[in-house]
This record gives structure tokens, sequence and C-alpha cells, in this order.
């Protein structure tokens, strides 16, 4: 399905296409890398280096040797963080917060949302698969990784839609 541009904007996507690309990372994610900052750049030293300046406060928790391996694990893969996976699969390409804000039909209950529902704690991100399934890119030296929404009652605070973003039209969450 070829995607249509409107007014120099994207057109919504629809759940499933939303899923779709979302299960490619995890299909292929050896390919990919959490990096913090990173929305879709190939890690290369410059870019890391790049990036790790542009958030000292973030990269202060790792000693120069965790640094190190955390650039050689990721070094020519391509990088996202959480809400860089999250804004390449659904078109709402911003910050975690930010794609919070975004949300309609917010709820704290977890099961309440369709699938292609946007998860959410502070700082972090995730795409509701539906059957009580996420995905997300969780932290360094991972990459796209799927988890059951039930093994981690605590992780998420809330569930929400970005309507703007994602047509959700019979999606369902079973």
């Amino acid at each position: 399905m070829a995607l249509v541009i409107k007014q120099g904007k994207a057109a919504m996507k629809t759940w499933d296409q939303v899923i779709k690309e979302a299960l490619y990372y995890l299909v292929h994610k050896d390919e990919y890398a959490y990096f913090y900052g990173a929305k879709g750049i190939r890690l290369t030293d410059a870019n890391m280096d790049y990036l790790i300046t542009s958030e000292p406060n973030y990269w202060k928790r790792y000693s120069s040797g965790q640094i190190k391996a955390i650039k050689d694990w990721s070094r020519g893969r391509l990088g996202f963080d959480c809400s860089g996976y999250i804004g390449q699969v659904t078109g709402c390409r911003t910050w975690s917060g930010s794609i919070w804000e975004r949300c309609t039909n917010k709820s704290k209950n977890l099961y309440s949302g369709p699938a292609a529902s946007i998860l959410w704690k502070p700082g972090h991100v995730a795409l509701d698969m539906g059957y009580g399934y996420f995905l997300h890119f969780p932290s360094e030296l991972h990459s796209c990784e799927i988890g059951r929404i039930s093994e981690n009652p605590d992780f998420f605070q809330g569930t929400g839609l970005l309507s703007g973003f994602i047509n959700y039209e019979g999606a369902t969450n079973r």
C-alpha cells in the first residue's frame, strides 16, 4: 500500500499497519540497537559520540568501560530509543512524554486499549500488540523486544490512543 501525502503530512496509518511495521523490527532485531536519543540513525562512532555529548546527564550513569561496551555492541546498527521506535512505526516523531501528551482515551487499565495503543510510564513508551503483549526498545545493549503486560504489572502506568496518527477502526485487544 502506498503512503498518501496530504498537505505535507503523512496520512494516518491503520492500526494493523502499525502492528506489522512494529513486528518487522522484532523479526530483524539484530539490525537495530537501543541508543538513547537515537531516532533511526546509523550508529557510527561519530553519531554515538554526538548523542552521548548531547545528553551528558543521561550518560553519566555509565562508566567509560560500560560506554565502550555499549558503543561496541551498537556500532553499525540502526539506532532507536523507545520514542524513536514508536515514532518510526506510528508517525508521531517526538520524545516519550510528548507522545503521551498527544494520546487520547487515557486509562490506567493497561488492558483497556485496542491493539496499537501506546503504553506509557515516565521516560518510556511501548506499543500494545494486543493479546497481552507489547513491543519496545527497552535499554542499552538491547534491540526490539516483546514482553507480556501481565509479567510487568508495575512497569507501565497508563495506556492511550494516538488518534491523530493511528486509525483504530476495527482494532481489538484480543
